[in-house]
């Protein structure tokens, strides 16, 4: 009625497999989250996420004007129920205005960025994904490998895909926005 079993020994481990056990974990590599974003048809950039507040779609209606600002300075727009000023990157770094780079622009692609109580809107020509890097591939670069509109802000590079890191800090402490006295920065 019952079918027999048959009993084998069980298998034993050996010593040396049970040793692998108490060697430590291989080490993790320490990766960190980026940002891609579009500055012009050519040129796209990383911002560390831990960085950025936001990420929003602004309509150009939704941007008040300010006169008498550096033509970086595209105005406020309001975010979560503060003034926020907009800034367009690829003109604070040197490359074509965005509105130069496009026959008609309703709507801007936003990144809100944040140190302690500052905060700043920038505004950028496409926002693409978020990648992971290694941090211990971030080289920092030599003061004359890049224009000097762009070097104060830039964190360091990647080299195996030339993709470059810029300092959210570095961008809020711009001289260039100071000089207008803006109240959230």
């Amino acid at each position: 009625m019952f079918a027999e079993f048959s009993t084998s020994p069980l298998s034993t481990a050996s010593i040396t497999s049970l040793e692998s056990l108490l060697n430590p974990p291989a080490a993790i590599e320490p990766l960190q989250k980026f940002l891609r974003f579009q500055i012009d048809s050519t040129q796209s950039m990383l911002l560390p996420v831990e960085e950025i507040a936001a990420v929003q779609t602004l309509h150009i209606l939704d941007i008040l004007p300010v006169p008498q600002m550096s033509a970086c300075i595209l105005g406020m727009s309001n975010w979560r129920g503060e003034a926020l000023w907009l800034v367009d990157l690829s003109q604070q770094l040197g490359f074509k205005a965005i509105a130069q780079q496009a026959d008609r622009v309703t709507t801007l692609s936003a990144i809100v960025i944040q140190s302690g109580r500052k905060s700043l809107g920038l505004i950028v020509r496409e926002i693409d994904e978020i990648e992971e890097y290694n941090l211990d591939n971030l080289v920092i670069p030599s003061p004359d490998l890049f224009p000097q509109s762009i070097s104060p802000f830039i964190k360091g590079y990647f080299t195996h895909d030339r993709s470059v890191v810029l300092s959210g800090a570095a961008i809020l402490q711009d001289p260039a926005l100071h000089v207008h006295h803006l109240n959230s920065l």
